[in-house]
């Protein structure tokens, strides 16, 4: 059954319970009489009363300064846009912190009884609130809304639902496939592949030959860049996996760091660091350095998103071509490896939970349905996103194109754009022609997870991704240990809490099968 067929299912039924309250109880059967009409009366009529208005909290995962803390000018406009589709009495304050700044305020704001009435959460916190009775579930109130949960794919409510209940509210996207939460894959310096006549890699050895070439020829180039968090996913993706995704294999799902395929993927990204055709420093790189290493033509290809193409969309690539104008960026598809196999893990994006103590989520949830929707069709979402039409864009309509005139920090100024996506819903009409291509090109090949459902085992046993896969991954690449000590690796997780993890993995991957 669907979501939506189950959630009608809910509405119906809630209905039916209202309608035999209202049919009274017991043997009296007798109906009312009927009631002469009234006559005119002279006394003033009460008027009805006036909408209470509600200040929902919101917080998210961002940190934009340039927001003011008053909502701007955007929130006199979007007030008024929600009383005329008939949402009245509707305010909002935004908070913002990112990263671990913001879970560990969001952390205290738990312990102490004060969450926030809407805030972005992950599904490991998630799970851990839910488990404590501090989010709210929804399943009552998204029956309300159709709109808003038909534009969120099926798959991803799996990671919201515990013991048959929605909590939390995954992202979603607008029909275009540009539109996909995943937009990474391999980037490359385009312009030297034309000085040193190569074509864009398609394969593992393909990609290979072209680090060879670039590092040789390029002094001081550091080839395959990447940061401290790398685990250079289009690698392992040429292998059919991803560390951290649970796969079936002979009829039980295992996680992608323990099978056979990592250790393959292992022994390439080992043989190239060896060959100096990896970045040494990655894995002690935070962003804003291998950021600088790009702008500064020390590293010529990289994992990274399709906005990077283009110096429009993307700092680091403004900057980059500014120093070096004739920079080109391309998007090229995860390279295919021994068995043609490629990918880069699918991203299901953020999601948005409400607190249990949370006064009128109805009203809530009717501003983010009106969230969801195009302004042709009545609906908030290009104010939100975008501002003023004619003033901060213009839309073509015929292209399903926005063009922006209005840059994010002056939007972020006025109090639109990022701060105030709280719906979720991931909209790219903005998305310049090049930029709309590089998109195309990173979701052409997706590695699907088996089971996105977060576990109260992965819960006790953190260590075993965040120290123990990072431990090994890091000196089986940069040749501290060697490619067979990932056996050993696989020891350990399993006698660490593994064995678990992934039993507990297969009871609810069997539950879902049977759904």
């Amino acid at each position: 059954m669907t979501l939506m067929k189950r959630l009608s299912v809910l509405t119906l039924a809630s209905a039916m319970l209202v309608t035999a309250a209202g049919c009274g109880s017991g043997n009296n059967n007798t109906p009312e009489p009927t009631k002469s009409p009234s006559k005119p009366s002279n006394e003033k009529q009460t008027e009805a009363p006036a909408e209470t208005t509600t200040t929902y909290n919101i917080m998210r995962n961002i940190s934009i300064p340039e927001y003011p803390s008053d909502g701007g000018e955007a929130k006199t406009k979007i007030i008024a846009e929600l009383e005329k589709s008939g949402i009245k009495g509707f305010d909002y304050k935004i908070n913002m912190a990112a990263g671990t700044e913001y879970y560990t305020k969001l952390n205290l704001l738990a312990s102490s009884g004060e969450l926030p009435d809407l805030f972005d959460i992950d599904g490991i916190t998630l799970k851990r609130f839910v488990e404590q009775g501090l989010v709210l579930p929804l399943d009552d109130y998204l029956a309300k809304v159709p709109e808003y949960v038909e534009l969120i794919p099926e798959d991803r409510w799996e990671q919201v639902t515990f013991d048959g209940k929605i909590y939390a509210i995954p992202s979603g996207k607008l029909p275009n496939p540009i539109n996909h939460s995943s937009v990474t894959s391999i980037l490359i310096r385009e312009d030297w592949l034309k000085e040193l006549n190569l074509e864009q890699p398609d394969t593992l050895d393909e990609l290979y030959e072209t680090l060879k070439a670039i590092t040789a020829h390029y002094p001081g180039n550091n080839g395959l860049g990447g940061i401290k968090t790398s685990n250079f996913f289009s690698i392992f993706g040429a292998f059919g996996i991803t560390p951290n995704f649970w796969f079936e294999r002979d009829g039980v799902i295992k996680k992608g760091m323990v099978l056979p395929e990592a250790k393959e993927a292992l022994a390439v990204l080992q043989k190239w660091y060896k060959e100096g055709l990896i970045d040494p420093d990655f894995p002690i790189m935070e962003s804003k350095q291998l950021n600088e290493k790009i702008v500064n033509s020390k590293i010529g290809v990289w994992e990274g998103t399709g906005f990077m193409t283009h110096p429009q969309t993307n700092s680091t690539t403004e900057a980059l071509m500014s120093t070096s104008p004739e920079a080109v960026l391309t998007m090229l598809e995860t390279p295919a490896g021994p068995e043609g196999k490629r990918g880069y893990p699918e991203s299901l994006g953020s999601l948005r939970a409400f607190s249990a103590k949370i006064e009128d989520p109805d009203k809530l949830l009717q501003v983010l349905n009106w969230m969801t929707i195009t302004g042709d069709q009545g609906g908030g979402l290009d104010l939100v996103h975008y501002g003023v039409e004619g003033e901060d864009y213009t839309y073509d309509r015929e292209k399903d194109f926005i063009q922006q005139s209005s840059s994010y920090s002056e939007l972020y100024k006025k109090g639109y754009s990022n701060p105030l996506r709280i719906s979720g819903i991931s909209d790219r009409r903005y998305a310049l022609p090049e930029v709309r291509g590089a998109i195309e090109t990173a979701t052409k090949h997706l590695i699907q997870n088996e089971l996105w459902k977060p576990l109260q085992s992965e819960l006790d046993y953190p260590d075993l991704t965040s120290k123990l896969w990072t431990e090994y991954f890091v000196k089986i690449v940069t040749g501290v240990y060697s490619v067979d000590k990932h056996d050993e690796f696989v020891e350990k997780y399993y006698a660490q809490g593994g064995d678990k993890v992934e039993q507990e993995a297969n009871e609810e991957w069997s539950k879902l099968k049977q759904q």
